[in-house]
């Protein structure tokens, strides 16, 4: 894999995949920038806005870092800083760098900033967008997923925690199937490699946990505890 290289610019600090990003500016980080060079093809709402954005052929999601419960009311998207490798988007860039080097199904990192004031700092990611990818609460709304399907989600999960892979938020919405019918990870802030433990039966709860809820609020959710069953059997079988 190509090492990352490092740009430092008017009180930021960036990191970038030349193979992927060689014109690189931090302008890349700027959602009015893509706007002016009318390069932004979507948007998602949830924690903030996500875009998604064409460059030449290259199609990547551009998200902002920031907080969550009660103490995000207050500061938003300041977090302490503890050092460069250990910042939000630096993490996840050089977690996903790693991934992708041992050929796990995670799109690849674009670019990684962050930028510094004193004691806290703020952060955005650029990622490879997944083409023709759906999450699997935008597929479950429309039709049900096969028995192998679901089996090839239980081998993945398996994939990610016998490489000692933590995703610290594993729901329905961060696996995603492409036109291809491969299944992918996305969003891995705070994902980390651990040894085995406990964490990765509380890993799949959480997913378990995830689904139980898209099921209650969608009248029409193509999913069964049958459909989990046959995830477990495959994720506990995979060797």
């Amino acid at each position: 894999m190509t090492a990352s290289r490092i740009l430092k610019s008017a009180g930021q600090i960036c990191c970038f995949d030349p193979l992927l990003a060689p014109d690189f500016t931090p302008d890349y980080f700027s959602a009015e920038y893509w706007q002016q060079q009318n390069a932004i093809t979507g948007k998602s709402h949830g924690r903030g806005v996500t875009w998604f954005l064409q460059h030449h052929s290259a199609h990547w999601v551009l998200r902002h870092y920031w907080r969550g419960g009660l103490i995000g009311r207050y500061i938003p998207d300041q977090f302490f800083y503890t050092g460069l490798s250990s910042s939000r988007a630096f993490a996840e860039f050089n977690l996903l760098q790693r991934l992708v080097e041992d050929e796990l199904p995670v799109p690849r990192p674009v670019a990684a900033r962050m930028v510094r004031q004193r004691w806290y700092y703020q952060a955005d990611i650029l990622i490879e967008r997944i083409p023709e990818a759906e999450d699997l609460v935008q597929i479950l709304k429309r039709e049900a997923l096969s028995r192998e399907t679901w089996q090839q989600i239980g081998q993945v999960l398996a994939q990610f925690h016998q490489a000692g892979v933590y995703h610290s938020d594993l729901n329905a919405h961060n696996i995603l199937r492409d036109a291809n019918g491969k299944i992918w990870l996305i969003d891995f802030d705070k994902g980390a490699i651990r040894r085995p433990g406990r964490w990765q039966t509380k890993n799949l709860a959480r997913l378990l946990r995830s689904l139980q809820k898209e099921s209650a609020l969608h009248p029409l959710f193509h999913w069964q505890t049958d459909d989990w069953q046959n995830l477990l059997v495959a994720y506990h079988s995979y060797r």
